[in-house]
């Protein structure tokens, strides 16, 4: 290379308009008058950044949030709709993988053809082209017309064409999940080595252990923007907090109206249900976690002895586990533990009881749970591991 390679991306903005019909949607009606007024949105809006050589980029953030937007642009498939982007150096794109490949030929002449069309074809050896066969692991479909191939087998092979060059710019979009488990291993071993040839990547990925790995910066953007830009772990670990403060927020919200607390008795309350993990408060939690449960006893209306429940109930109405204690006129606030809540992945309510002594309800207070599992099973609707020991440990007094 003449000179090192460098990205300078100045007030970056893409917006995508389009036409509404007025007829069928009014609202959209333009103070001139127009019949077709223009409404859009910025995919892109106001980003800035420089990368250097050696820098290793990696892009987060929801779906929309505009990292396929930006890499579009960086490799040229698209324009901005504003902004200046200055690059040295040339730029090799891991957009979509199978765009491209012909289908009437077969996997070893695709090979051949995408190096001849990238005016690379001097440079290919015999041994380049096992070294992709290999990889791919294609067997005797490498001389079969690729329409004869798998979704997955088009991208296994395409992934070994791509990443055998030597690239100065690399950008890679979601290529590390390509393949089956054992294969998207390898693919991630080989972004690794990539990553230590190339002079500058820039890796999107919804996998924040991928973008720790493999990035030595890291960029997170929402709504077009860039929120926070930095180290790989601190920017990583605010944008998973801020996902799962969302995301709780969007649970409680969708079942506002089986929450609460209610007081069927003058007197008698309950505080709203606090959920905590060993790292605190959820309303999300993995799989065989362990569970705190706590509600605060109001107005001091405990005189004698009362009972109180705490149920664990699916979202049909069945009863998954319940358990009950006896508490004294002493009792303020009340704790269970679940040394181990070993639910199946989905949304239970957690639900406290108080008892009279008559057996008639006088308080509740319910919050609701979801049960997350990365590996849980799949193909069928199985609601319970086990109840394991789910039971309250103690009960505090103050």
């Amino acid at each position: 290379m003449s000179k090192e390679a460098r990205i300078e991306v100045l007030d970056l903005r893409k917006m995508y308009p389009r036409k509404v019909s007025e007829r069928l949607f009014p609202m959209y009606r333009s103070k001139s008058g127009s019949d077709s007024p223009q409404v859009g949105r910025a995919a892109l809006d106001g980003v800035s950044f420089t990368l250097q050589h050696g820098e290793r980029l990696g892009v987060i953030g929801r779906n929309g949030a505009g990292k396929s937007t930006l890499l579009q642009i960086l490799s040229g498939v698209t324009e901005p709709s504003s902004g200046a982007i200055s690059i040295d150096g040339v730029i090799t794109a891991v957009l979509t993988l199978g765009i491209g490949l012909r289908e009437d030929m077969t996997g070893r002449e695709n090979i051949y053809m995408d190096f001849s069309a990238r005016g690379d074809d001097a440079g290919l050896t015999e041994s380049m082209v096992s070294e992709i066969i290999d990889f791919a692991e294609l067997g005797e479909f490498i001389d079969m017309p690729m329409r004869t191939y798998s979704t997955g087998m088009k991208a296994r092979l395409a992934f070994s064409m791509i990443t055998q060059i030597r690239p100065e710019i690399l950008i890679i979009d979601e290529a590390l999940s390509v393949g089956d488990a054992a294969f998207s291993v390898k693919a991630g071993q080989r972004i690794s080595e990539l990553c230590s040839r190339g002079s500058i990547v820039i890796v999107v990925s919804h996998s924040m252990e991928s973008v720790r790995k493999l990035c030595n910066r890291c960029i997170w953007l929402d709504k077009g923007r860039i929120v926070m830009d930095g180290s790989p772990d601190l920017v990583c670990s605010k944008y998973v907090d801020s996902v799962r403060e969302a995301d709780d927020a969007e649970l409680v919200e969708r079942f506002r109206e089986l929450t609460g607390v209610k007081s069927f008795v003058s007197g008698y309350k309950v505080s709203p249900l606090e959920l905590q993990s060993n790292h605190g408060k959820v309303s999300r939690l993995r799989e065989g976690s362990a569970l705190y449960v706590k509600c605060h006893v109001e107005d001091g209306k405990i005189d004698k002895e009362h009972e109180f429940s705490l149920s664990c109930i699916r979202l049909d109405g069945v009863l998954i586990s319940e358990s009950k204690v006896s508490v004294d006129g002493n009792t303020k606030r009340l704790c269970f533990y679940y040394p181990k809540l070993n639910l199946y992945q989905g949304i239970y309510m957690i639900k406290l009881c108080w008892w009279g002594g008559d057996g008639s309800e006088l308080a509740e207070s319910v919050q609701v749970l979801e049960i997350i599992n990365d590996k849980a099973m799949v193909g069928g609707r199985p609601v319970l591991v086990s109840v394991g020991s789910i039971v309250p440990q103690f009960v505090r007094r103050m």
